[in-house]
């Protein structure tokens, strides 16, 4: 499966109407683009560097993507859009528990991997991103997939999946837990000897009303 991500900023001046407006453009070129599964969705408050829509399609492979993708970023092209940025890739590993994540919470990192890490400590840090759905019940399904295109000013090398079971747990038990802080984060801290992650990350997510992250 071949997935595509875009972060919408919204422009600083835009109305209501005329944001409302660029939503629904961005929808119809999205519902236009053939996606095997997708969504449009406004970002909730907490978002860090996430934008204010989230735009995530699947497609059966990438040929089916470039067939569509003119049109989609073209529809990003409205006065309420002040920039975009995104994402596509290959799904990776991905998991599902048994939880129900419908009407849930979609969340999205994007990452970059500084050039030049070693492809171990890579692997390491892969690793302990996937230690992370067996230790926290609020994650209903995941996927960390690397990058094969970026789209913006940074050249993301990853993306981190989740749907949780609602906001709460995601701003809470997810970046409170002790395997965030104890164990993940030191791939991010610059006071740590094991950071590999410099640059601002993209930490977004919205709500949505059925299953995003599958196996097929």
């Amino acid at each position: 499966m071949y997935s595509v991500t875009r972060i919408v900023h919204a422009a600083e001046n835009a109305s209501r109407e005329t944001w409302d407006d660029a939503v629904a453009s961005v929808t119809v070129a999205a519902e236009a683009a053939g996606a095997t599964r997708l969504v449009v969705s406004r970002t909730l408050p907490g978002v860090i560097n996430g934008g204010d829509l989230i735009v995530h399609l699947q497609f059966t492979d990438e040929t089916s993507w470039q067939l569509a993708s003119d049109a989609l970023d073209a529809s990003f092209e409205h006065p309420a859009i002040e920039r975009f940025h995104g994402v596509e890739y290959t799904s990776g590993s991905t998991g599902r528990s048994a939880i129900d994540t419908r009407n849930s919470v979609y969340r999205t990192l994007l990452l970059r991997v500084e050039p030049g890490t070693e492809a171990s400590k890579v692997e390491h840090f892969e690793r302990d991103l996937l230690r992370m759905p067996a230790l926290i019940s609020s994650i209903g399904a995941w996927r960390l997939s690397r990058v094969s295109s970026a789209v913006g000013p940074t050249p993301w090398t990853h993306v981190w999946e989740q749907e949780f079971t609602d906001q709460a747990s995601l701003l809470g038990q997810y970046l409170d837990h002790p395997i965030h802080w104890a164990v993940v984060d030191r791939w991010f801290d610059p006071e740590c000897t094991e950071v590999i992650v410099r640059d601002r990350i993209c930490h977004s997510f919205c709500s949505i009303d059925d299953v995003v992250l599958a196996s097929d």
